[in-house]
């Protein structure tokens, strides 16, 4: 076909109406996965793009680079994705913004990415995919990399949570602590990694190896829902011993505990102290100690991989950990 493929060619080859072929493409999940099969074959036999997304192609000759992110109003996910749009803009990219909400939602994402001219390439930030799922997302064709977890088959950026776990033990033995716990979040979806366990597990088996018991450590897991947090980290905050030193798995969950304790006058760090994790641009206006991971540094590695795997796509699969480090600041 010499012209460019429309819809009616599309709709035409695969027996459908246009309207069918438009739910296909907008909102896959609305339309039976049969026809959903047929429709998709047609756009990928004819070589069919979209007249929104051939329209922003043109201009500028813009390439695009698509997000796949769980949480995407999350401080540290924007700081991730800042550092991957901060190497990408200069390079005349757009980059596009998927939150996955749901697992079906991450399948209705792929799917959508199927059809073909969407994106140049992907960045996934903390999902974790395996079986049909990991099998749609190699079948896109296009360069991968994923950040903070790691996808078979695809480059990756990554952190060890254990070791930043016991990193977090290990500065605060230095510092003469002797009585800890630790507070972090339950994890909300079953396809992103679940840091948070793995950053206890680290602490917990460093207290070990100085002899001090997994069982006199107070571990509390709280609700990441808005309403119920809060109450969770007043009713922790409340029952801390004088000298306690507490572990966050995240500085969101150490600035709540931060203003938890100063609404009930403790003193910090003199009667709490308190080491987050991440290292957020608030934490160093809130004199949060922390663990640092790089945020903005993962974001602009991966957006670096990209680009190489863009100028040479016969380049393996590549590895790169991040070295953690403690950012200290007023609250130890």
């Amino acid at each position: 076909m010499s012209r460019r493929p429309t819809i009616y060619d599309v709709a035409r080859k695969a027996g459908v109406s246009i309207s069918t072929v438009s739910r296909v493409v907008n909102s896959p999940s609305r339309v039976r996965p049969s026809t959903r099969e047929k429709v998709r074959a047609a756009i990928a036999e004819l070589g069919f793009e979209p007249a929104a997304d051939a329209a922003a192609r043109a201009r500028k000759h813009l390439r695009r680079v698509g997000v796949l992110t769980p949480f995407f109003t999350e401080a540290s996910f924007v700081q991730r994705i800042r550092g991957v749009s901060d190497v990408l803009g200069p390079e005349n990219f757009e980059v596009i913004i998927y939150t996955v909400k749901s697992e079906t939602h991450l399948e209705e994402y792929l799917e959508l990415l199927s059809m073909g001219g969407r994106v140049d390439a992907l960045v996934s930030l903390s999902l974790m995919m395996e079986g049909p799922l990991l099998e749609r997302l190699i079948d896109l064709r296009v360069p991968v990399v994923s950040v903070e977890s790691a996808l078979p088959g695809c480059s990756s950026v990554l952190i060890d949570n254990r070791e930043g776990g016991r990193l977090a033990a290990s500065y605060l033995l230095s510092k003469g602590y002797r009585r800890f716990s630790f507070i972090g979040e339950f994890s909300r979806q079953r396809f992103t990694l679940d840091a948070t366990e793995q950053r206890l597990e680290g602490f917990l088996s460093r207290l070990e190896e100085e002899g001090i018991p997994r069982t006199s450590v107070r571990v509390a897991m709280c609700e990441f829902e808005e309403h119920t947090i809060q109450d969770q980290v007043e009713e922790f905050v409340a029952h801390h011993a004088v000298g306690e030193a507490v572990f966050a798995s995240s500085d969101i969950v150490a600035a709540r505990l931060l203003s938890a304790a100063r609404n009930r006058g403790i003193g910090v760090p003199g009667e709490l102290a308190i080491l987050g994790f991440d290292d957020l641009d608030m934490a160093g206006y809130l004199g949060l100690s922390t663990i640092s991971q790089a945020l903005d540094q993962s974001g602009m590695i991966a957006a670096r991989i990209l680009l190489s795997h863009l100028e040479n796509s016969e380049l393996p699969a590549q590895k790169v950990f991040l070295e953690l480090s403690v950012v200290e600041r007023s609250t130890t």
